[in-house]
């Protein structure tokens, strides 16, 4: 999809109504389900974090948005490929702010050249026990990204296309100390593998993708 396809259609995704639940669940794990049945009280005690696809033109002409892979370390989701975000800190005026700001700490692009463009669905993440907000954002200039060694191990365009093309979508086996599991939904996005909270807030995109490719 064209970068001016995107944004001459950003009034009509604007009033497409979120489907929330009945998109993330078909990028979520069995054992995902289990859990988030298991604490219906989360949000009483659940840490706030937001998170960003941050929309901007490649040198094609494409939009794309970026995704980066954490670091390998102890966290709970060490060498993870998300969406740029983070925890929201006392200063943050609102989720959004909490967004645009961990966005341009981890990959260097400025937050006033981010643009709100719509909410989607929270979601809860049981492992380190946040309720993270993701948000859509347009980036008007071409993106140089500087990344937060300590955050990021690096950055990735994904043109829409290839998050449209059903055939990115593959299952994969997951062996961690929070998870075994064989058949987790995924997206291999040029030997990327996404999967988790990011496949399932990436699978609500893609539903409003989809209500606006032409």
């Amino acid at each position: 999809m064209k970068f001016s396809i995107f944004q001459n259609a950003i009034p009509k995704l604007k009033e497409i109504s979120l489907p929330g639940n009945d998109a993330q669940i078909e990028m979520s794990s069995s054992e995902r389900l289990k859990l988030i049945k298991k604490y219906k009280s989360y949000k009483s005690n659940a840490l706030i974090a937001s998170v960003l696809i941050c929309v901007y033109k490649d040198k094609t002409g494409e939009a794309c948005f970026v995704l980066m892979q954490r670091p390998i370390d102890k966290g709970v989701h060490s060498g993870q490929i998300c969406l740029p975000g983070g925890k929201k800190e006392s200063f943050d005026k609102s989720n959004w702010k909490t967004s645009i700001r961990e966005t341009e700490e981890e990959v260097g692009l400025d937050a006033h050249d981010m643009n709100y463009v719509k909410a989607l669905s929270s979601i809860y993440i049981p492992p380190s026990n946040f309720i993270v907000y993701p948000f859509i954002a347009i980036y008007n200039q071409f993106p140089e990204f500087k990344i937060d060694k300590n955050e990021v191990k690096k950055v990735f365009d994904v043109p829409f296309d290839l998050l449209l093309d059903d055939s990115s979508k593959i299952k994969i086996d997951i062996y961690d100390k929070y998870m075994n599991e064989i058949g987790v939904p995924a997206y291999n996005f040029r030997d990327n593998i996404v999967w988790g909270a990011t496949a399932m807030i990436l699978s609500e995109f893609k539903f409003l993708l989809k209500k606006i490719h032409f």
